[in-house]
């Protein structure tokens, strides 16, 4: 029996795979649990269009993150932080401030997952890595006392 799989299922597929199964299996597991659906023409013409906009949100998102770099790449993004005579923060600065900032300045949110960074705790200009997927960015944070 032809099934589509709608999620990834592992040692079986991933999402989208059209698979053939023994039918017990696929009507008592996969069917039943709403793991997979039959693989009609109609269904798998949904697939196609489900397919294409997911490659089309895909593409969509890179292209963003190139902008996000580009832009923010050559520039220092500066955080306001009250701080002690020895330059000390009283609260560190963590990823969710740097998105903050992150996105005032460009409108872009990010997620957390997407910062590669050390709560900073000291005034001064720190180096963060930001990452999505394959591609990477640098930034750089400048923590000013208030």
């Amino acid at each position: 029996m032809k099934v589509i799989l709608l999620t990834d299922i592992p040692k079986v597929g991933n999402k989208y795979d059209v698979k053939d199964f023994k039918e017990g299996y696929a009507q008592n597991v996969l069917l039943a649990k709403g793991l997979a659906c039959l693989a009609t023409k109609a269904e798998l013409a949904k697939i196609e269009d489900r397919k294409k906009h997911q490659e089309k949100k895909k593409n969509e998102e890179i292209e963003s993150f190139k902008n996000l770099i580009s832009s923010v790449g050559g520039t220092t993004i500066k955080i306001k932080a009250k701080a002690n005579d020895k330059g000390h923060l009283f609260r560190a600065v963590g990823p969710h401030d740097v998105i903050l900032a992150i996105k005032e300045i460009t409108g872009i949110e990010l997620s957390e997952n997407s910062l590669k960074m050390e709560h900073i705790k000291n005034l001064g200009i720190h180096t963060i890595s930001i990452k999505k997927g394959d591609m990477k960015g640098e930034c750089k944070i400048e923590v000013v006392a208030i």
